[in-house]
């Protein structure tokens, strides 16, 4: 006798709407604060299709604070040689008379420096891996910290008053509707999000920049790729226009085919024959063995909300900046959002932060999301290809070094009303900057990043007993104070610029609060907390 499927809650903390990658590591991220949460899913599993490919450097950071990077980049090792672009009529003759693709990654001068500089700011560096293998790592970690996650239940309706948010929940498999309330709603539910449609979020960007048919397929291309692995393809002749991505560099290939609605074209037209021959010719090799796994239409579009708060209800990833594959930022700024918002979420429910705390996830993420969805609408040429200049001009931003200041209520700066994105700072301890990076072992193994995960921190920048002490009456808890060993502080302080008796205030998402002088009474400390926390 099977068992009785659990009952949906009939209130929670949280409502996590969509299970993908943002939704994924809300979950994880409010697990690490304490926070219950329930994550509904349309979909009856994760994605199987690969769509997003990469996760950038500060994602991967994120991952590590979370305690999954590491499994994140084994899932993703078979992609890890997959960079540089080819173009020609079709992929063999590109293969046959073109230079590996993704030789220049590692040879160039320009590119050299990005790498060296990234690796100088960080413990990690950016990962491929595609959304079909990233996500169950997520989804069973989230399950496995006892997270209450449930798949193939949909968000039929919502309202929200000043107290609550109220949602009815439908169960697909069964059709029963539940009715259960929420303190707040975050809405994680793609491009094509009802609840963005539903609270009527002004958007602006370049919109549609045109309709393909994702064909995911299976052919063995081992030994004609072998050395001369590469990303993507792009074919552009005169009734074929298109990119192939690899997505291992064996046998799993995607073919993302342009088709033309305003010339009466639909997804329907492109049947299983039909798919097979223009798979065939992509490829230049007509005698080939392959299986299609699967052709879904999709548009690629530039969007991006104006506002990412209504009330109670928070907008984050796609949901909130609907961009082109190119900057390879889709699933990275919507891991970015969450990451921001769970621990201020945290703060607010336990009663630590005023509600105003909320109001500053927009200000500080909403330009992220929509620089970098314009970048990668810019990044696309007349017919919509990547133009590859774009990509080398762009490389560090694109890398995901977290080149921007946050500018917010939250953060105590002189100059806190504007988000800065992508302004290649260095990363020095400025307020709103990402905590500098620095080994604290010569195995480089512990990173001043890995100190507080999760938490508020202060890191000093010499003896850290003083600052324990203005700490035990100030932070009740809240903080965790970062004692650096002394063979690490003179460069700590050469990098941060700081006296051996200051110190750094960071925020639980890693970012700078302020920077404190020696003259910080405890009773300073507790005054600089309320207002990082709104209060």
């Amino acid at each position: 006798m099977a068992a009785s499927p659990v009952p949906l809650p009939p209130h929670v903390p949280v409502l996590i709407v969509g299970g993908g990658f943002a939704g994924l590591t809300a979950a994880l991220c409010l697990h690490q604060q304490g926070i219950d949460y329930l994550l509904i899913e349309r979909h009856p599993g994760t994605s199987v299709l690969p769509k997003s490919r990469s996760l950038d450097l500060r994602s991967m950071e994120i991952f590590r604070e979370l305690g999954l990077s590491v499994a994140l980049r084994e899932a993703g090792r078979a992609l890890a040689l997959a960079w540089g672009v080819l173009r020609g009529p079709n992929l063999a003759e590109a293969l046959a008379t073109q230079p590996p693709a993704n030789a220049e990654r590692v040879t160039h001068p320009s590119q050299l420096a990005v790498f060296e500089r990234l690796a100088a700011q960080s413990p990690e560096s950016g990962a491929r891996c595609t959304q079909d293998l990233a996500e169950p790592v997520l989804r069973q970690a989230a399950e496995a910290r006892g997270g209450d996650l449930r798949f193939y239940h949909e968000l039929l309706h919502f309202e929200q008053d000043a107290d609550r948010v109220t949602a009815t929940v439908r169960d697909r498999a069964t059709g029963t509707e539940h009715t259960l309330t929420a303190d707040y709603l975050l809405a994680a539910d793609g491009a094509n999000s009802p609840t963005r449609r539903a609270v009527h979020a002004a958007t602006s960007g370049r919109g549609s920049l045109g309709h393909y048919l994702n064909v995911y397929f299976e052919a063995d291309l081992t030994e004609p790729v072998r050395g001369r692995e590469f990303s993507m393809f792009l074919l552009q002749e005169p009734d074929v226009t298109g990119f192939l991505l690899a997505i291992n560099n064996t046998d799993r290939w995607s073919l993302h085919l342009r088709y033309y609605p305003e010339k009466g074209q639909q997804p329907a037209d492109f049947t299983g024959p039909v798919l097979q021959d223009l798979l065939h010719r992509v490829l230049g090799l007509p005698e080939l063995p392959l299986r299609i796994l699967s052709a879904l239409p999709w548009e690629m579009a530039v969007r991006t909300v104006e506002q990412e708060q209504f009330g109670r209800v928070f907008l984050a990833g796609d949901a909130a900046h609907t961009m082109t594959p190119y900057a390879g930022k889709g699933a990275a700024t919507g891991v970015q959002d969450v990451h921001n918002l769970a621990w201020k979420l945290a703060a607010v429910l336990r009663g630590q932060a005023g509600p105003a705390l909320l109001a500053t996830y927009s200000p500080e993420r909403q330009p992220i999301g929509a620089f970098f969805a314009h970048l990668s609408g810019d990044m696309a040429d007349s017919h919509g290809f990547i133009d590859p200049a774009k990509m080398k001009e762009h490389g560090l931003a694109l890398l995901g070094l977290p080149d921007y200041t946050y500018r917010s209520a939250a953060i105590l700066a002189a100059d806190n009303q504007l988000t800065t994105p992508a302004n290649a700072l260095p990363l020095a301890g400025q307020p709103g900057t990402r905590l500098p990076h620095l080994w604290l072992d010569d195995a480089h193994t512990a990173s001043t990043l890995d100190g507080c995960r999760g938490r508020f921190g202060l890191v000093a920048s010499g003896a850290a007993a003083p600052w324990r002490a203005r700490c035990s009456p100030a932070a009740d808890g809240l903080l965790v104070v970062q004692e650096l060993p002394a063979t690490a502080r003179l460069a700590w302080q050469q990098l941060t610029q700081t006296q051996p008796d200051e110190a750094l205030l960071v925020r639980p998402d890693g970012f700078l609060a302020a920077r404190l002088p020696s003259t910080v009474t405890a009773a300073d400390l507790a005054t600089h907390l309320r207002q990082v926390l709104c209060l």
